[in-house]
């Protein structure tokens, strides 16, 4: 009797366990619905960009996917129609050329003089710059060595280049031997904020190659400066100066978005 009941029980434990075992996970696969595929080109986009902001549209059924092309410039979206339909939306919507602004960068090198000077008279825009000058540094006259306007894209820079009679400078050399300036501003970009934009660069570099007499000869002496520049749009800031003698040269950059 005892050994009938033990069996019984035993039957009994077997057959709850197994009445309480989880059925196996169906298929999760869409077997109703039938999927569709599209194929997108991207054509001004990062496409893997794209496709990672867009994959949130998708049903995330099994099955279901987005794949990427970067060589062929594709993504590949199988999906429910619906979802196609918002990937392609979002695709077009975000497959747009950017935009980048002209920026004219105006540049113009000033000769600071404690004595009269015969360069080029400073222009009228940049009086009060001079105004200004002449009450932080030590030169009562200014001229103007060279103004360039220089047109530009976020991402590019400018660079200039030229020749300056020594005679600016009050300096006295052989005849045949100028003064060279270079100055380059490279990987310009727009920062600030929307209220108040800029032009940033790590690197403006500016140098002058001058002409000195020695020991009854001539010989070029290296003379600039090498700063980061940050300036707002429509102001004018004096980014750097450099002396020689009795004068300075003093850099001023004006910049604005071209509309």
């Amino acid at each position: 009797m005892k050994r009938t009941l033990i069996i019984l029980t035993l039957f009994f434990f077997t057959f709850i366990a197994f009445a309480d075992e989880p059925k196996a996970k169906e298929d999760d696969y869409n077997t109703v619905r039938e999927f569709k595929n599209r194929v997108f080109e991207v054509r001004n986009r990062d496409p893997r960009t794209v496709a990672q902001t867009v994959k949130l549209l998708g049903s995330g059924f099994k099955g279901s996917g987005i794949q990427v092309n970067t060589d062929l410039h594709t993504i590949t979206v199988r999906d429910f129609p619906e979802n196609v339909a918002a990937i392609e939306d979002a695709i077009k919507r975000l497959d747009h050329a950017e935009v980048i602004p002209d920026l004219n960068i105006n540049i113009a090198v000033l000769i600071g003089s404690k004595t009269p000077l015969t360069a080029a008279a400073v222009p009228d825009e940049l009086a009060p710059v001079v105004k200004q000058l002449q009450t932080t540094l030590r030169y009562a006259n200014y001229g103007l060595l060279t103004a360039t306007m220089h047109r530009t894209k976020a991402g590019s820079g400018i660079e200039n280049s030229g020749v300056a009679e020594p005679a600016l400078l009050g300096m006295t050399v052989k005849e045949g031997n100028p003064i060279f300036y270079t100055y380059a501003m490279r990987n310009v970009t727009i920062g600030g904020s929307a209220e108040r934009p800029s032009i940033d660069t790590e690197s403006f570099d500016f140098s002058m190659r001058v002409p000195v007499n020695v020991n009854g000869g001539v010989q070029y002496q290296n003379v600039g400066f090498k700063t980061p520049v940050s300036v707002k749009m429509n102001e004018k800031v004096v980014i750097g100066t450099t002396t020689m003698g009795d004068k300075a040269l003093i850099v001023v950059v004006t910049a604005n978005v071209d509309k």
